[in-house]
């Protein structure tokens, strides 16, 4: 019998893995090359596979592609109709992308969809109606996914809500926590408050029943705690530590000897600062008011003088009055944006007239046109009251 006759292949005819099957194969290897990919680019290589999925929209992935700090890149500015939609101006004039949305319509709410608060990422959204029942929605603008919150034990017609804020940090946890203040059921002329959190679930009580005098629609996240401020009157603050579920006042700024009235122009939070800014009106020169970490004292941070940006767009003015009237100039502070660099905090200016939005530079005091829409006084004034909303690219799982 004839023995059988293997032939046994040398090791340069057995089949080599390739260059690209090496590299995705080394998950720390991936890493570092999505690492180096547009935003656009990684939601696209979700799709790839499985794997590549769990890689992309792994917490800790998310974090090493937005290192703290990871400041805005743009902003939402309100404009309502019959349904909210929004407008888009991109801090970087440069650079014209296409906006995130329009209009939001991740899921159908026969009111519209508008925002409430932006925070590190996320949107805070609601649907845009006053009476019950309204629907509240956790979104990522960046990825379009989105969560709807469960509706609340204490939703009676006798327990209103007058505000609800976003608590969240991906450096500290992937997860989130929703504050609502609303009135207390068991004390009249009360607020209570109410915690959602998407890693445990339904919303339950945090605390008793108190008084406060500040605006509760207006939430800032910082420091692991929500800050409120009272925007007009008696300037009062409140906080409320998330993990300490604690309530505390914290100090407002001196009111320099010379104002007459002060109005908190500006309050929000950006690369883990907090600002605050009050103007007495009229006035184009004022401090930026900073926070130290351990709410000691706000300090001066910038000071600003806003003549130039006045002069060069005389519609910031409304000549036809009297220069010591308190609408002289027209003006709105829209956002204030702290760089990864001292050197590029700047401040963006809403006036009317041939342009929507003005960045200035706190530092270098430069200033240039964001965008060329013709803007009117109704809509700074909207812009001012309404509030518009940061974006801020992120990859987090809502």
């Amino acid at each position: 019998m004839q023995g059988l006759k293997i032939k046994i292949p040398k090791t340069a005819e057995l089949e080599q893995p390739t260059s690209a099957e090496i590299v995705a194969s080394i998950d720390d290897l991936l890493i570092q090359i999505l690492l180096h990919l547009p935003i656009t680019s990684l939601l696209y290589f979700k799709t790839v596979s499985k794997h590549w999925l769990s890689l992309i929209t792994n917490p800790k992935f998310s974090i090493l592609c937005h290192p703290n700090p990871n400041p805005a890149i743009g902003l939402f500015l309100p404009s309502y109709v019959l349904k909210p939609k929004f407008d888009y101006v991109h801090f970087n004039s440069q650079n014209l992308t296409k906006p995130p949305f329009k209009k939001l319509k991740f899921t159908k709410d026969p009111s519209g969809i508008t925002i409430l608060q932006s925070c590190n990422g996320l949107l805070l959204c609601c649907s845009n109606r006053i009476r019950q029942p309204i629907n509240y929605y956790v979104y990522n603008p960046t990825t379009k996914h989105y969560t709807t919150l469960p509706k609340s034990f204490l939703g009676t017609e006798n327990s209103n809500i007058h505000g609800l804020s976003l608590a969240f940090d991906p450096i500290k946890s992937p997860r989130y926590k929703v504050i609502c203040i609303r009135n207390s059921v068991s004390s009249p002329e009360h607020y209570q408050i109410e915690i959602y959190s998407s890693e445990t679930g339904p919303w339950r009580l945090s605390g008793g029943p108190f008084i406060a005098d500040v605006n509760f629609s207006k939430g800032v996240y910082w420091n692991g705690s929500i800050h409120w401020i009272s925007t007009i009157g008696n300037l009062n603050s409140l906080c409320y530590n998330i993990d300490l579920e604690s309530l505390g006042v914290i100090p407002m700024p001196p009111v320099p000897d010379n104002y007459v009235s002060v109005t908190i122009s500006y309050f929000g939070e950006s690369c883990d600062h907090l600002h605050l800014i009050q103007i007495s009106n009229p006035q184009i020169q004022f401090d930026v008011y900073e926070m130290k970490r351990d709410y000691s004292e706000w300090f001066v941070k910038y000071k600003v003088d806003l003549h130039p940006i006045a002069s060069a767009f005389p519609m910031m003015t409304n000549t036809y009055l009297d220069p010591f009237e308190i609408d002289y100039y027209n003006f709105a502070i829209l956002s204030l944006v702290r760089g990864r660099r001292e050197e590029d905090a700047f401040m963006v200016l809403g006036i009317p007239g041939d342009c929507k939005a003005i960045r200035y530079n706190l530092v270098s005091k430069s200033y240039e046109k964001l965008c060329d829409d013709e803007v009117g006084d109704e809509q700074v004034w909207f812009f001012s009251a309404a509030g518009v909303f940061e974006y801020i690219e992120s990859l987090c799982c809502v």
